[in-house]
């Protein structure tokens, strides 16, 4: 948790460094929102962790480097990013085998991206045409503006962390936003794997499936394990082989579970938001508490009818395995696609 902090402190320092001739020559080409969130879709795919993505975007906010609409919409595309790791584990580890064990394995994977796409496919119109996430942002930069303990964080945070200014002293400040993404990203994947490792340890069956045998517990347990495991990707992909092995079987609540966890990633993003002690930042952290509280409030109510449709979803993709191949090239591919076009056209 100290390097994770120090991370955003060492993004935050090298950004300001940077200035708007280095980061906005990289984000230059993203003016409009779709494509402000095809990016960050295809970014946090690239390094597997919308927590970490989404810190380094309120990093850059805090520095001024990146404007606040182009922010919002990477932050509505992130979490789509994040279903890449579940898709791979359930693939790769359960491609060679029999078709109940793929069909088991992927449809954890299927619920998770229907789950994210669908979000997306709310909100996104929401911020392109009314620039719903884009005003509460700037309601919350507004609002934390008046709250006078805040200035106090970073404060705080260079007393504890003095050894980031230090080391740009004597790196240049492209080569201190390197190390800072690199300690965050490398920071977040020992926390996932020694409490991973902690949760995974004497946890038996029953417990197991206790802890999904309710909407409300699946989902508390979801909110739980990602606010101490800062990731989606982790704390879903770890029900793949439960479910592959028939310990979470289908009338156990998955869904609520993903759910929670798609909440509990707002805490870490918090904490950086919090970390740059710049009201803009936080107010690019309301617009992710937001996405995923409306998801949560849009699906919750209809966890049936919506677990049964990806259901069959995931009985059509996983008939075979070159099917479910397809599925995974078209459903990634043609996204990239696009954000590629608008690149260009930009």
């Amino acid at each position: 948790m100290y390097f994770f902090i120090s991370s955003i402190c060492l993004i935050k320092d090298s950004a300001t460094l940077l200035g708007q001739g280095g980061a906005l020559t990289v984000l230059s080409s993203v003016d409009n929102p779709t494509i402000g969130a095809l990016a960050g879709w295809f970014c946090t795919a690239l390094i597997q962790s919308s927590g970490a993505f989404d810190s380094i975007v309120i990093a850059l906010v805090s520095a001024s480097v990146l404007p606040m609409s182009t922010a919002v919409a990477t932050i509505i595309g992130a979490e789509v990013g994040t279903t890449i790791t579940s898709q791979l584990t359930s693939v790769m580890g359960y491609i060679r085998r029999e078709k109940n064990l793929l069909r088991a394995s992927f449809m954890v994977a299927m619920l998770h991206y229907c789950y994210n796409i669908c979000t997306f496919l709310i909100c996104l119109p929401l911020e392109q045409f009314f620039g719903v996430f884009t005003n509460l942002a700037l309601f919350g930069a507004n609002f934390f503006t008046r709250i006078p303990g805040l200035s106090a964080i970073p404060s705080f945070l260079d007393i504890v962390t003095p050894w980031t200014h230090i080391l740009l002293n004597y790196i240049p400040a492209w080569g201190g936003f390197v190390c800072g993404i690199l300690l965050l990203i490398l920071s977040l994947i020992n926390l996932e794997k020694y409490m991973t490792s902690v949760f995974a340890g004497g946890a038996s069956k029953r417990l197991i499936q206790s802890a999904f045998g309710s909407p409300f517990r699946s989902f508390l347990s979801g909110l739980t394990f990602t606010i101490i495991v800062p990731s989606t990707s982790v704390m879903v992909s770890i029900l793949i082989p439960l479910a592959a092995t028939g310990i979470l079987k289908e009338e156990h609540h998955i869904m609520p579970y993903i759910i929670g966890a798609n909440v509990g990633t707002v805490v870490d993003v918090m904490l950086a938001a919090l970390a740059t002690g710049n009201p803009t930042a936080i107010g690019v952290w309301l617009v992710h508490l937001a996405i995923n509280i409306i998801g949560a409030v849009v699906f919750l109510p209809i966890l049936k009818p919506f677990t049964s449709f990806v259901k069959k979803a995931n009985d059509f993709v996983t008939f075979s395995k070159k099917r479910l191949l397809t599925f995974l090239g078209i459903s990634n591919g043609i996204f990239f696609i696009i954000l590629v076009i608008g690149i260009l056209m930009s």
